[in-house]
């Protein structure tokens, strides 16, 4: 059972991102999950740099999350997407001609850029994996141009919107492979999304699916967290994908700081590929509490024999630039 802890903190202070990621592996972790908004490697390219030559220095492999490309995955920062905004012509459009904040995947020319900023990361970059962070696919049915062109029947559109989802993403994870055959291609999944889990799990380039058991955010009671994972551990086991649970570790008052142990309890029970949480994360009532109670519980978890990889030489950073803008 491997750790993976998302580190969503600046990387502005070398000394303090040093202490953090040898302080994430000590409680036996393998892989971080960095996030990344479209603006932000023009402005600190070197910057990110130095945060994942310390993080793999410190053992660990490192995911990188896009954050709200296209406004179509989460992301730390409640940033729009600037792709989005300078290309409005490619924004989703509802049944009543609405147009909504997010791109429209159908549209080769947001796919062209989409999959060369994943490429130009890998290129550039020592990433071990690309994780997408709850996409927004079928939830809005898109009217516009290209998808009423791609499938002109009309009654179709709905089912056609998720197809050509599992397409896109399917595409996409096969042009991460194309650029090394050895990256961890990973999916999470928010759990009202879970249908989607048996049609992602056949796509033959995705390796993990995860979910966010994120019960307390969600207004649910603790035992769904066990509820969620079994339906997410059915589908991965069937297709023999890795599965990724991910615990609550934010966001948490002091009686729902009360339940973190029976979360993590219930998910560990579900013997999951990788259990995963948040490094020192916002809003909660008592953050240190909350983060060594999830040290003290990461830490029974049976950890693999802790090794550090040096890299001696990283692709030379070629110059930022605004691409595809």
């Amino acid at each position: 059972m491997d750790i993976t802890v998302a580190y969503f903190h600046s990387f502005f202070r070398p000394e303090v991102t040093k202490r953090d990621f040898e302080q994430i592996r000590s409680v036996g972790a393998t892989n971080v999950v960095f996030a990344v908004h479209e603006q932000e490697e023009m402005r600190y390219s070197r910057d990110l740099e130095r945060a994942l030559r310390q993080a793999l220095d410190a053992g660990l492999n490192i995911h990188l999350s896009l954050g709200r490309f296209g406004n179509l995955f989460a992301g730390p920062s409640l940033m729009p997407s600037w792709y989005t905004f300078r290309h409005p012509q490619s924004r989703v459009q509802d049944r009543h001609g609405r147009v909504h904040g997010i791109s429209c995947f159908n549209h080769e020319s947001f796919r062209s850029w989409l999959f060369g900023e994943i490429e130009y990361y890998l290129t550039n970059y020592p990433i071990n994996g690309i994780v997408l962070d709850e996409p927004r696919g079928p939830d809005i049915t898109c009217f516009c141009s290209v998808c009423r062109a791609l499938c002109p029947d009309i009654t179709d559109l709905q089912h056609f919107r998720r197809r050509s989802f599992i397409d896109f993403l399917s595409e996409l994870f096969t042009r991460v492979k194309s650029v090394d055959s050895h990256m961890n291609t990973s999916i999470v999944l928010l759990p009202q999304d879970l249908y989607l889990a048996e049609e992602l799990a056949q796509i033959a380039s995705l390796d993990t699916i995860g979910c966010h058991l994120f019960w307390q955010l969600l207004n649910e009671d603790v035992a769904r967290v066990k509820e969620w994972g079994e339906v997410l551990m059915k589908s991965t086991r069937s297709h023999k994908k890795c599965s990724q649970l991910w615990l609550q570790n934010f966001s948490l008052d002091e009686q729902h700081e009360e339940l973190l142990e029976q979360a993590f309890a219930d998910i560990v029970d579900l013997d999951p590929g990788e259990v995963a949480c948040y490094y020192y994360w916002r809003n909660n009532t008592n953050p240190e509490r909350v983060w060594e109670k999830t040290r003290s519980l990461l830490r029974r978890i049976p950890r693999r024999q802790l090794y550090w990889n040096t890299l001696s030489h990283l692709p030379m950073l070629k110059t930022p630039t605004m691409k595809g803008l």
